[in-house]
């Protein structure tokens, strides 16, 4: 067994994951980087939107390249120039006592004290998050969102989303660039339907649409995971949420954000449909309730995403026919649905 108990960024290895197997994964990942980062350099730091940039950001942003790539392609970088200081600003007022207790969620308790809650169950294992500079500014960043956005305010989740970012743009002196943090959780909800409000319609409409392209595209798969009569939002609504926080090993996380940020939220119905494609033997083997929810809630520890560059280029391969259009159309209908 491989001596590492974390990756790069802290976070565990899964317990199946033995010396070999990493030593081919790292020797693998170390060629496919100086590949990229010779494609990368030869853009020289502009990013502008092209058949050429999208096939390059498939294929992954290097980690040095991956903030500035992330700020450029998405709004964050345009928001935060033209909005300097409005972050601080926000996390000064967040921190005032008259102005945190005016800010409640819907069942009237006061929203600082939930985030405050919710930050010491965001990534327990990685010793990062021990880290009171750490915890701090996440608190810092969910607490100004909350009075960015009021239409959303917190939603549990967004810790989630927050503590990856902030991992993410971490500097490799250590230090954590809560402005950028911000500007690129402004820029990802923007991204999204309305995922995180109190109602959560889109949320409740696109895991029925995710359970119709599951169904037609690997409908032996679809009948295994309803056999039992729960119905599949109940798996899938946190990878919606979380955007495959805790779903899929980091590193391939920020590979998935990174075409997030590119090509919009049609990317989170691939990535789910190829989930369901790349266990179907698996999900075929359960047979009863509890072992389908162990299945999905060890997911992440099944190792099969590790390879994020293999994985990925499967994600894109493996459902090809879900265009912009066609998850558009599914939507619509879906939603007339819901309505009549």
């Amino acid at each position: 067994i491989m001596k590492e108990e974390k990756d790069e960024y802290g976070f565990d290895w899964p317990p199946n994951f033995d010396k070999d197997q990493h030593w081919r994964y790292t020797h693998k990942r170390k060629l496919t980087d100086l590949q990229l980062v010779a494609e990368w350099d030869a853009l020289n730091g502009v990013y502008k939107r092209s058949e050429t940039l999208k096939k390059l950001v498939r294929k992954g942003i290097p980690r040095q390249y991956r903030v500035d790539v992330w700020l450029s392609i998405s709004s964050a970088g345009k928001n935060m120039m033209e909005n300097k200081g409005l972050f601080n600003e926000l996390a000064t007022r967040s921190s005032d006592k008259n102005t945190n207790s005016d800010i409640k969620d819907t069942s009237g308790e006061c929203v600082l004290d939930i985030i405050k809650r919710d930050l010491s169950r965001t990534f327990p294992e990685n010793p990062s998050f021990k880290e009171p500079v750490m915890l701090n500014n996440m608190q810092d960043i969910l607490a100004a969102f909350c009075l960015h956005r009021p239409d959303i305010g917190y939603c549990q989740g967004l810790n989630f989303i927050v503590g990856a970012l902030l991992v993410a743009t971490q500097r490799k002196d250590g230090e954590l660039v809560p402005e950028e943090c911000f500007w690129l959780l402004v820029a990802l909800v923007e991204i999204l339907p309305d995922y995180h409000s109190n109602k959560m319609t889109c949320l409740n409409n696109d895991c029925l649409v995710l359970n119709d392209l599951v169904r037609k595209t690997v409908p032996q798969t679809h009948a295994n995971v309803t056999l039992f009569g729960l119905p599949l939002q109940m798996f899938v609504t946190k990878w919606f949420v979380c955007l495959f926080v805790d779903v899929l090993p980091f590193h391939t996380l920020l590979h998935v954000w990174d075409t997030l940020f590119y090509e919009g939220n049609k990317i989170l119905f691939r990535v789910a449909v190829y989930q369901f494609i790349l266990h179907k033997r698996e999900l075929k083997k359960l047979n009863d309730p509890s072992g389908l929810a162990m299945f999905f809630r060890d997911l992440f520890w099944d190792g099969k995403a590790w390879d994020n560059f293999e994985y990925m280029r499967k994600v894109f391969k493996k459902t090809k026919k879900m265009k912009r259009k066609y998850i558009e159309h599914k939507r619509m209908t879906r939603a007339n649905e819901t309505e009549v």
